[in-house]
């Protein structure tokens, strides 16, 4: 089995189709981001995993300074590529936990569907010293939610992942509702949670365009090519021929925001 530190890497192998493929962020989480730090033109941000750059651009084009730190070559030479008109955005090859950081320096670190890749032992405590005395710590998700209408694709597709062993062990049996949805947990020795928000959003794939998401997953992209593609071809076979060849898919975009004790 594939280790938690080794499967962070897997997404540089295919990080083309991660910026294509991945559901953006919907505009009301960066405001509610915004307003619940209270940070404005010209704050100190440090990302931590900004992946090609689809939560960064967003708060660039606030004004924000953005030093990201992503661990992927690939991934980071596209987030560069995408970041090329902002000169406000500095964008560093590395891995968070070894990279040196000035403390107390930043008004905001966040993290977009990345912090739970951070060393466990570190994450808060070094967050924490990179801090300004109040900053704050901003943790996004993406969540696969219920589509509220009985997950049949959900339920049809489930046999084929588990054949292929690509059903997550901890999951329940059914997906989450959005309203179900929890704050990220915190250190609450170091930090005080003042802000949690949900943001669902709906996207329609085609059998093709799912595969490719499904292709940008860590557990997927660390299996055999020849595991890969057979468990795409079937993916694509079950929506073509009992879904019409296109799915919609149910997402919630969460958002923990924690101040700096």
């Amino acid at each position: 089995m594939t280790d938690h530190h080794s499967l962070r890497h897997t997404f540089n192998e295919a990080a083309s189709l991660y910026h294509e493929a991945r559901p953006r962020y919907p505009d009301d989480l960066f405001s509610a981001l915004i307003d619940s730090t209270e940070i404005s033109g010209g704050a100190k941000l440090l990302e931590i995993g900004p992946g090609t750059g689809q939560a960064t651009k967003p708060l660039a084009e606030k004004g924000f300074d953005i030093t990201a730190i992503e661990l992927g070559e690939a991934l980071a030479e596209i987030a560069k590529y995408e970041l090329r008109d902002y000169e406000n955005i500095q964008i560093i090859k590395g891995a968070f936990e070894e990279i040196p950081l000035p403390a107390a320096s930043f008004d905001l670190v966040f993290a977009a569907t990345s912090f739970h890749w951070i060393d466990p032992s570190l994450k808060f405590i070094k967050t924490h010293e990179v801090l300004k005395p109040k900053g704050h710590l901003a943790i996004i998700h993406t969540h696969h939610i219920s589509d509220e209408r009985g997950d049949r694709f959900f339920k049809v597709s489930q046999p084929i992942f588990d054949r292929y062993d690509f059903t997550d062990k901890h999951r329940k049996p059914e997906l989450p509702k959005s309203k179900d949805l929890q704050a990220d947990a915190i250190d609450e020795r170091l930090f005080r949670l003042i802000n949690f928000k949900r943001f669902p959003v709906v996207i329609t794939y085609s059998a093709k365009s799912f595969v490719q998401l499904l292709g940008t997953f860590s557990n997927h992209l660390a299996a055999t090519k020849e595991v890969q593609h057979a468990f795409f071809e079937e993916i694509e076979n079950l929506i073509h021929d009992k879904f019409q060849g296109k799915i919609d898919k149910h997402f919630s975009m969460s958002l923990t925001v924690a101040e700096k004790l």
